[in-house]
């Protein structure tokens, strides 16, 4: 977060103001701005067609929608600092890296949990809230955004502001997507009601949007006049909840009431897409032996920290690059398989699958990535737990993983280090590294995580956009702070 000055919020202060903005003045109302906040991403053809693809908001939109209400209800009410909030953006990480989502997009996101609780509250709410406020909110959710690990998040409230109302100008556009995850989620929400009132209902809903995200849904507008009573409906609603306030001085978050996909009561481990529980929900290493799980984007440096672990300080490396060429040695059941599915195009004169033949191939074909991946990563795993049971006696072991995130072999590391450098920087080195044209280079990083998505996800970062010598002091440094919290933990 930036620092603070006499004039503005402490973070304390922050989580204070918009702990009470939720919970305590505008429960009703921070609801029900925060699902216009929603309906307003499907505008975005990136975002509603990556929606549909998961299936998330089609096949399953009440889970998907008490999911993203319990963790956002979580992060208002217990801060983005307290353990319940660094676990509550752990796990969104760990969803969200599974997918490939622009910084902009996320950018975007956030700020509509900012803009629309304002534009709301201006239009409908017993009061707007005031520049103090305005920045509370601003603030927490940079906080958040920090968290999450998003790259250039605007400075100020006002600077945010703007980009919202520019992205929602240039991105707003009409898509099938759109309206099938927008149907599917309007016909969730209508679902409570008794079926005679939801064409009414549908309509009033309608008539809270603007033109351009009508256009963008593939809706017709909404009358002048229903408009306008709508607006005067929920006015007088925001001024009778003034003068009779239910529940005053209690605090009435989402998380804190019954949920139709949970009861009465949730777990955060119950949270995020059914398919993906078990890898999310898989524990780290919890062993006497300290395990390093060493990772980074292709390129990144990985292997010269691998060589300064090894060599400066004696510790035994496991290497999954080396365990995936094994993997597909001549002979094996793996090069077997891929000579029986891709034919002699992969395969070398001599004997032997060609390396640079088969990476053109899943480079470029995403079903074929994915298939070589659900061959490799299984036998990946295998040596490395055959690995680690002949290390059992060893005090620390590294595990170098390039695909660790990707993989979920998070549950074989007791810690996570990463190692980073720039974009530009990774796409030089693989060119230089590997004779790649800027295109091939170009497809072999997408087929990654990108960094941006990682880094929160890492307990350590070792930033490798510098010299050799600062990458041994990193190394080091990181090597006895590990050892300090390993011993702290057990004393």
């Amino acid at each position: 977060m930036e620092p603070t000055t006499p004039e503005s919020p402490t973070p304390k202060q922050v989580e204070v103001v918009c702990r009470e903005l939720a919970g305590e003045l505008f429960p009703w109302d921070t609801t029900r701005s925060l699902e216009l906040a929603l309906l307003k991403t499907f505008c975005v053809p990136s975002i509603s067609g990556l929606l549909q693809r998961t299936g998330e908001f089609t096949h399953r939109p009440r889970k998907r929608y008490d999911d993203t209400g319990l963790m956002v209800a979580e992060l208002l009410r217990c801060g983005p600092d307290s353990p319940q909030g660094q676990a509550v953006i752990t796990r969104m990480n760990r969803i969200h890296g599974a997918y490939a989502i622009s910084n902009r997009d996320f950018l975007y996101v956030l700020s509509t949990f900012v803009a629309e609780p304002i534009r709301w509250l201006a239009r409908y709410g017993w009061r707007a809230l005031s520049g103090r406020e305005q920045t509370c909110l601003y603030l927490f959710w940079r906080q958040v955004g920090e968290a999450m690990g998003l790259e250039a998040i605007p400075d100020n409230l006002e600077a945010l502001l703007a980009f919202n109302r520019r992205f929602e100008r240039e991105a707003f556009q009409s898509a099938p997507s759109n309206r099938q995850v927008v149907e599917s989620t309007l016909a969730m929400l209508l679902a409570d009601w008794p079926a005679p009132l939801r064409p009414a209902l549908r309509r009033v809903l309608l008539a809270l949007v603007s033109r351009d995200v009508c256009a963008s849904l593939g809706w017709s507008c909404s009358p002048n006049w229903l408009q306008q009573l709508v607006l005067g409906g929920l006015r007088l609603r925001s001024r009778l909840s003034r003068r009779w306030p239910q529940g005053q001085g209690s605090t009435r978050f989402y998380s804190q009431r019954p949920t139709p996909s949970y009861g009465a009561r949730f777990h955060l481990e119950q949270l995020g897409p059914p398919a993906m529980l078990e890898r999310l929900n898989r524990p780290r290493w919890r062993g006497h032996q300290r395990r390093i799980g060493l990772t980074g984007g292709i390129a990144s440096g990985k292997s010269s920290v691998g060589r300064l672990l090894a060599e400066r300080h004696g510790l035994p490396v496991l290497d999954a690059d080396r365990y995936s060429r094994e993997a597909l040695a001549p002979g094996s059941r793996g090069e077997q398989a891929v000579l029986e599915r891709l034919g002699s195009g992969v395969q070398q004169p001599v004997g032997g699958i060609d390396r640079s033949a088969l990476g053109r191939i899943v480079f470029s074909d995403q079903a074929e990535r994915a298939w070589l991946e659900q061959l490799v990563h299984p036998l990946v795993r295998q040596r490395f737990e055959a690995e680690l049971e002949q290390l059992a006696a060893a005090p620390v072991v590294v595990l170098m993983i390039p695909l660790l995130f990707e993989a979920g072999l998070e549950g074989l590391c007791s810690e996570v280090w990463l190692v980073d450098c720039e974009a530009e920087q990774q796409l030089r080195r693989l060119m230089a590294r590997d004779g790649l044209s800027e295109t091939e280079a170009l497809a072999r990083l997408a087929a990654q995580w990108p960094m941006e998505r990682k880094r929160p996800l890492a307990d350590r970062v070792i930033d490798n956009r510098g010299v050799s010598e600062a990458l041994e002091r990193q190394v080091e440094k990181a090597l006895s702070q590990g050892a300090a919290d390993d011993a702290g933990q057990r004393s």
